[in-house]
Order: structure tokens, then sequence, then C-alpha cells
């Protein structure tokens, strides 16, 4: 019996090998694959013309009113699509029992978020190792994570 026996773990899944080995690692943690969740973040469909600001050209957008509709349905395809995409990856016998999720949000806030509302004990996430100038300008959504998880995070080294 170890600590995590009846614990809920989130692994936030990007599709890379390190996404890969990040679940593999939480199987091993928590013994009972059904306390597993595997999570994919699909960022959220541009809508172009929107200009974040409600004073320019009288209102947020340059050129009147996008079709959130259309954003609204290109978001739950590419949900729908990651979705299929992790049941066909983690398919086999060796991951049968584990939990699959897919939300539309930025990386960072979408995984605390989920973790949060539902009420994960750990979370388990690669790094991808980025650093100097790259880790700069692009972040690094393991570190964001660390900061605004309520919950304990377990960053495996790439």
């Amino acid at each position: 019996m170890n600590y995590f026996d009846s614990k809920k773990i989130l692994v936030p899944h990007d599709f890379s090998d390190l996404s890969g080995n990040a679940v593999e690692v939480a199987i091993k943690i928590a013994e009972n694959r059904q306390h597993v969740t595997v999570l994919h973040v699909v960022d959220p469909a541009p809508i172009y013309g929107y200009t974040g600001s409600d004073a320019e050209f009288g209102g947020p957008f340059k050129t009147g009113m996008p079709d959130i509709d259309i954003a609204d349905q290109i978001n739950e395809d590419h949900r729908q699509r990651a979705l299929k995409m992790l049941q066909g990856q983690f398919g086999d016998a060796h991951h049968a029992g584990l939990n699959f999720a897919t939300i539309v949000h930025d990386a960072s806030h979408g995984i605390t978020e989920f973790a949060s509302e539902n009420k994960f004990d750990l979370i388990v996430m690669p790094s991808h190792g980025r650093t100097g100038m790259k880790r700069l300008l692009i972040g690094s959504v393991a570190e964001r994570v660390v900061r605004m998880a309520h919950c304990p995070v377990l960053v495996l080294r790439g």
C-alpha cells in the first residue's frame, strides 16, 4: 500500500514522448489506473478581429462581431479529435482503466482549473527542459502550473 493508492492523479498530455513517460510514472505511482486521468488542453481557436479593447472602434471588435459560433464549433471539433487521439494512443491492455479528458483553454490555467474543479490530489507532468531565451520567450507551462496549482505537482525532468 502506498500513499497514492486512493488519490486522484492528473497527467497533462501534449502528445510528446515526455508526456507519454509522465503517464507511465503516474500509473506506477497510483497502482490503480482508474485513479489516473490523462488531460489534453486544446488551445482556443483565435477570433480574428478581436482587439481586447472596448474603447477602440466603439467596441472590442475592429470590423463588427466575428462569428463566435464558428470558433466554438472549431474548438469542439479539436477537443473531440484530441479525445479520440488520447483514447487511441492509450487503448491497449496496459493502459486499460485510464480516464481521459480534453478541455479548451490555455495550458497552464486549464490544467490548474481542471485539477481544482475535479479535486485531484497530484499533478504529474514533464518539463520540456527549455532554458535561456527559449524559456524566457515561450515560458514554462510546468512552472506556471507549480505556482498556480492547489495540489502538489510532480515535475519530471526531460
